[in-house]
């Protein structure tokens, strides 16, 4: 007996749906190109490309030049910024063309296990790709090229293979490329950040349950990222040694101390709420479909690492919450409910409030503004080198490489030195003397290398952060700073920073002996 999938009637209406689909989603991308503007290259992206070209350049990584991040967020984007050199075209644009990419593969290898698998919601879901694509192209904004960005997309086929493998109503062979495929992307999360393992861990768990064979937790897909993990951690002790040695110890004692789960709770805790209300309420006949079960698991279990890191920021929580209107769509898609009526319209405009009030985090900018960098631009000749006396890594980037200023410092920002001496004031608040004494010697450490720095570069232009006063009061009011900076003034300030340029030496008069 056939099945309706097989008669012409049923895949000539597929086709033109997925003929549709994909003209949709050409149109989404399109609008990226226009839509990215907004924010330009983001801070994070613009300091990652500067650290890429000064190591391809011969510099050594964590030596030279240093990131708080292992060294798999350069490797992640390496190749773009080499393709883009090849090919003659900036590097900002070769990574959007990149990230892009990453878009289509990620959405494509899990159409085509959505596909394998043959669930019930597949012509919806074909549907929806229009909304998926602006899901991870629209709807990121300032978090867009994100290296979590980049690994969540990646992750879905991870959890579209795992829904085919926790089908009890069917058993499919997902075939060896799909599996090695799903393994392969699956894994760029995880050694993004290593907390987002609770991420993969719990919905594998599902999977089992579900299937009540524990087996399963060594799927194939499973076994390739615990290969590519160990495979990782052994490269960054041949290559990069650095890393465990020197700066691992540095971060977790300074960087990781910093943070206020509390705050990020409550601040990106409405906003989770009201999707996991609107999963409920979009389309409450819907079946619990094994593809809304793994993906809503996978985004609760990524609230751990958010709240773990503490800090709130915006790129931090783009796992959990894409995943989660993932987990609505897919929810849509399982629901034979809908239907042009009052109560579509209401659930609809449910839709739009939950969403807009959930991207209101990623549509704020740091990008400076046109004014501000023409002033710079105006005050500052050639390729001038930049220097900067500030604790957040948007103080010079992405401004540095906007002006065509050289970058040479091998940090980023102050952030060690200035969160050491936050820590410091903390331990000494709380009386604990040795705390207070040791982490105000790293920040004392850290500004005598600094002014070694600045004495060594003679910088052209040096921004200064005004917006948290605390550090830049404290370098400044040390003579040696106070008395580097009186041979500069102000080119340009807006809202954040100041920029200062050197001053330049009054000429002799005509008639001076």
């Amino acid at each position: 007996m056939s099945s309706a999938a097989d008669t012409p009637g049923f895949r000539s209406t597929t086709s033109s749906v997925l003929w549709v689909a994909l003209l949709q989603s050409a149109v989404v991308f399109m609008a990226v190109a226009l839509w990215q503007q907004r924010w330009g290259t983001i801070v994070d992206t613009s300091w990652l490309i500067t650290m890429a070209e000064r190591v391809l350049d011969g510099e050594r990584l964590y030596v030279d030049v240093i990131d708080s991040n292992p060294p798999f967020s350069l490797w992640l984007f390496l190749p773009a910024i080499i393709a883009s050199r090849w090919a003659g075209i900036a590097p900002e644009i070769g990574i959007c063309l990149y990230t892009c990419l990453a878009v289509v593969v990620g959405l494509g290898l899990s159409a085509a296990i959505v596909r394998r698998a043959g669930f019930a919601e597949n012509h919806a879901l074909l549907r929806l790709l229009p909304l998926f694509v602006a899901l991870f192209t629209i709807f990121p904004g300032n978090t867009f090229t994100e290296r979590d960005h980049v690994g969540t997309v990646l992750f879905l086929p991870l959890l579209a293979l795992m829904a085919l493998r926790a089908d009890t109503t069917r058993r499919v062979a997902p075939g060896f490329v799909l599996i090695v495929g799903a393994g392969l992307c699956g894994s760029v999360l995880v050694l993004v950040k290593a907390y987002y393992v609770v991420a993969y861990i719990v919905p594998a768990l599902y999977v089992a349950w579900r299937r009540r064979n524990l087996w399963l937790l060594l799927a194939p897909e499973n076994c390739i990222i615990g290969i590519v993990g160990v495979a990782y951690i052994a490269l960054v002790f041949l290559l990069t040694p650095e890393f465990m040695r020197d700066l691992l110890p540095q971060v977790a004692d300074v960087y990781m101390k910093i943070g206020d789960p509390v705050r990020v709770v409550l601040r990106c805790g409405p906003s989770y709420l009201l999707i996991l209300l609107l999963f409920r309420m979009v389309a409450p006949k819907a079946p619990a479909t094994p593809l809304c079960a793994v993906t809503l698991l996978a985004s609760l279990a990524a609230v751990a690492p958010l709240i773990y890191q503490g800090k709130g920021w915006a790129y931090h929580a783009f796992a959990a919450i894409s995943l989660a209107l993932v987990a609505v769509l897919c929810r849509v898609a399982a629901s034979s409910g809908w239907r042009y009526n009052r109560e579509t319209l209401a659930r609809g405009i449910l839709c739009a409030i939950v969403v807009m009030f959930a991207w209101l985090p990623f549509l704020q900018t740091e990008k400076p503004s046109d004014a501000f960098v023409a002033a710079v631009k105006a005050a500052s000749k050639g390729e001038p080198t930049l220097g900067v006396i500030g604790s957040d890594i948007a103080d010079a980037h992405p401004l540095a490489r906007i002006v065509g200023a050289r970058f040479l410092s091998a940090n980023n920002s102050d952030w060690f030195g200035a969160l050491a001496y936050v820590l410091a004031r903390k331990a000494s608040a709380k009386g604990d003397a040795a705390d207070a004494d040791r982490y105000q010697k790293r920040s004392d450490a850290y500004l005598d290398a600094k002014y070694a720095e600045f004495a060594s570069y003679n910088y052209d232009l040096i921004v200064i952060q005004q917006d948290e006063p605390l550090w830049t009061d404290y370098v400044l009011g040390q003579p040696r700073f106070a008395a580097l900076l009186s041979a500069y003034h102000p080119i340009a300030k807006d809202e954040r920073v100041t920029v200062y340029g050197r001053n330049v030496p009054a000429e002799p008069s005509s008639n001076a002996p």
